[in-house]
């Protein structure tokens, strides 16, 4: 007892002999429980803390993910009330048109030719304005024509050099329009050998373009023409310009199966020449 009360067991006592604590070791025992007590707080305060944190991430993305599906709705709608607007202008002016179309005074109903690139059609007093342009710029064309003929008989060296030199077989009159049958014996060899392959092809461009406004440019006008004007129904109301044109045919009429084979017939000889222009490039 006394060994045990001095905080010593003697050998041999076993298990039955329980040494004293002293007031300094159970005030540090207490010491160490209160520590360990404060340090799980401070850990389970710091888990609060980053579980609210989280908590507030998530709330935010939460946040702007709503905020972003918003957008979205609000961008969609934009969208759609956007393509009705366009749906229901287009509807409008489709209805103009078809309203403008009927003539009530003949009792028949009409055709426009509107493009869909915005151009305004023909109307009335066009025709006056046609006929100064083509005099105007026709009267242009012809002052610079008698220009070109003073010149070349005034500098034949400059307008005449690969005649001069002979190396080509025609040599142009020295007349104010010599240089016209000139022109018509030009040949496509001797232009390639004087003058280069690209000029010479340039001038058989304007000829190709020369021979398809020919062929498709005279029987449009000497024969669709009078024909839209003659039996089309007048739908061109005032407009004077418009009566040699498609849009001078009211709807129904039989020249409605006339103008597909015109339409045909325009692409096949647009084709063709086409075609034969580069052949005949691609021997050079």
């Amino acid at each position: 007892a006394a060994a045990a009360a001095a905080g010593e067991c003697p050998a041999g006592t076993g298990a039955s002999c329980v040494p004293a604590v002293s007031e300094v070791e159970e005030f540090e025992v207490r010491l160490m429980q209160e520590r360990i007590q404060i340090v799980q707080e401070r850990m389970s305060g710091r888990d609060k803390l980053q579980q609210q944190q989280q908590q507030q991430q998530q709330q935010q993305q939460q946040q702007q993910q709503q905020h972003q599906q918003h957008q979205q709705y609000q961008q969609h709608q934009q969208f759609h009330a956007s393509a009705r607007e366009v749906a229901s202008q287009k509807a409008a002016s489709h209805a103009v048109l078809s309203r403008e179309t009927v003539t009530a005074a003949s009792g028949t109903t009409t055709t426009t030719t509107e493009s869909v690139t915005g151009l305004t059609l023909n109307g009335a007093g066009d025709l006056v304005t046609f006929i100064t342009s083509v005099v105007t710029y026709g009267f242009g064309a012809l002052v610079l024509v008698f220009i070109f003929g003073y010149l070349r008989t005034s500098y034949p060296i400059m307008y005449a050099h690969n005649s001069i030199l002979g190396l080509v077989a025609f040599m142009p009159d020295e007349t104010f329009w010599g240089w016209v049958p000139a022109s018509m014996e030009y040949k496509l060899e001797e232009a390639i050998e004087s003058i280069g392959l690209d000029n010479a092809m340039m001038i058989e461009y304007f000829n190709l373009m020369t021979k398809i406004f020919l062929t498709i440019g005279v029987p449009m006008f000497c024969i669709i023409g009078p024909m839209n004007c003659a039996f089309g129904g007048f739908a061109a109301g005032e407009d004077h310009l418009s009566y040699f044109s498609f849009g001078n045919v009211e709807f129904g009429s039989w020249l409605y199966w006339v103008h597909p084979f015109v339409t045909w017939g325009v692409v096949l000889v647009v084709t063709c020449n086409l075609y034969d222009a580069q052949r005949k490039f691609l021997v050079h």
